[in-house]
């Protein structure tokens, strides 16, 4: 990159510097002239300028005067030495590359300030562009968030205060589900209003899958909490298991001998109580949906969350490297292709929209039936009528930002047009003038 390429070509005019400052320094002394060393740095850098002229030293006596011609002879020998040494740069690099490499890495280190203070600038200037457009549809998304919390933090307070043993096992589970369905959101929102429409709709991804998961439990009884709760016992002793295969012959410490007795003991008692079904990935809903090897597909077809299967797999497209992935966008603008390596003002509208249905669904199985509460039923049509203008509000948002591309590649065409046409004007005009001196008629 130009930042890179920049310190490179820094370092390289260093090296001619310092050599020709050595060479300078050798003719001055045969020449009987002493000149300081800070006079001698001058004249090197006048030489390597290129700039026409002589190079003028008041040595500060004005009673002596000298002169240092340098002929054409000079000149050729003194271009043969720089050619032949800079010759030998890539041999010196091999040479000596960790210098060169740490050269490098100084002279960077030494400019980041100032990269790093443009780089916030540009920053600051597009989140302020994106904000002023997609401001509406986000702050309705962020409104949305901040009620949701509010509410899980109510639910959790009363849960807290029931003495009832009940639903304990459903009501662990379904506050942590919450909590992280909820910091999940707030990475959506910070990826989207900085740009990454791709990385937001990834994480809702993740957002879903909880969803689904919390509508299984909300719907489910005490067993399949529990089941869901004891699962953990498979998922520590597969990443154990990997843990020992792959990590430890790489190099990294085991597992202590008694911290993988318990793992393993945990797991055997998962089995022997649940059966063997239990150990694959959705094995805690094995017994509810009565399938040997549940997928996340069982689940989704299980809670009624079917519709979200399209918008789940293009979700997937930026997750895992598939070729799909090279192909789709949710950036990009019209029918340019731009290959993106960092933020975009476009795509904000489906993983907003997305989020916000999302979220609002997983709040509503945590805190339950709300038709026999008037103030909570207020509450989740308030919420409602929040999630329903996240949607209008970024697609009203995608849609101005098409119209203006659309403008700007107009102006674009236009103003590519007009200047083909002075061009080929102005070629006649040449084309008369050129004629008319060779005194053949004008075509």
């Amino acid at each position: 990159m130009a930042f890179i390429d920049d310190a490179i070509q820094d370092a390289v005019s260093d090296v001619q510097h310092e050599l020709l400052r050595a060479l300078l320094e050798r003719k001055l002394t045969e020449a009987g002239i002493a000149m300081p060393p800070e006079t001698i740095d001058a004249y090197a850098k006048h030489l390597l300028s290129g700039k026409d002229g002589g190079f003028v030293w008041d040595s500060g006596d004005d009673e002596w005067e000298s002169k240092l011609d340098l002929t054409d002879e000079d000149e050729a020998e003194l271009d043969a030495e720089i050619d032949q040494i800079l010759g030998k740069v890539p041999e010196i690099f091999n040479a000596g590359i960790e210098d060169f490499s740490r050269s490098v890495f100084n002279d960077l280190r030494s400019k980041w300030p100032h990269e790093n203070a443009r780089q916030k600038a540009e920053t600051d200037g597009f989140k302020e562009r994106l904000e002023e457009r997609w401001g509406e549809g986000l702050d309705y998304l962020r409104m949305l968030l901040t009620c949701c919390r509010e509410m899980g933090r109510e639910a959790m307070a009363r849960h807290n205060k029931s003495r009832s043993r009940r639903h304990h096992f459903r009501r662990w589970v379904m506050v942590r589900l919450h909590t992280r369905g909820c910091q999940i959101a707030d990475e959506i929102i910070c990826l989207l209003e900085n740009g990454f429409a791709e990385g937001a709709m990834a994480r809702w991804r993740t957002l879903h899958e909880l969803s689904v998961v919390a509508l299984m439990i909300s719907e489910g009884d005490e067993e399949l909490s529990e089941r869901y709760i004891l699962h953990d016992a498979i998922e520590v002793k597969r990443q154990a298991d990997e843990y020992d295969t792959f990590q430890v012959p790489a190099g990294f410490k085991p597992i202590a001998k008694r911290e993988r007795a318990k793992i393993d003991r945990r797991y055997d008692d998962a089995i022997a109580r649940f059966g063997p079904t239990f150990a694959y990935p959705y094995g805690w809903a094995a017994k509810k949906l009565r399938l040997k090897k549940p997928t996340f597909k069982d689940l989704q077809e299980a809670v009624d969350q079917s519709a979200f299967s399209g918008f789940y797999k293009l979700a997937s497209f930026n997750v895992h490297a598939t070729a799909r992935s090279l192909f789709f966008n949710l950036s990009s603008i019209g029918e340019r292709e731009v290959l993106l390596s960092g933020r975009s003002n476009a795509g904000l509208t489906e993983p907003g929209e997305r989020t916000a249905q999302t979220l609002l669904l997983l709040t509503s199985q945590y805190i339950g039936d709300v038709s026999k509460n008037l103030d909570r039923l207020a509450e989740v049509k308030t919420l409602l009528l929040m999630r329903d203008r996240v949607g209008p509000a970024l697609a009203e948002a995608a849609k101005k930002l098409g119209d203006d591309e659309r403008g700007y590649q107009n102006e674009r065409l236009a103003k590519a047009a007009s200047a083909a046409l002075r061009r080929m004007r102005r070629q006649r005009s040449g084309d008369v003038s050129t004629n008319s001196v060779d005194g053949s008629e004008p075509t």
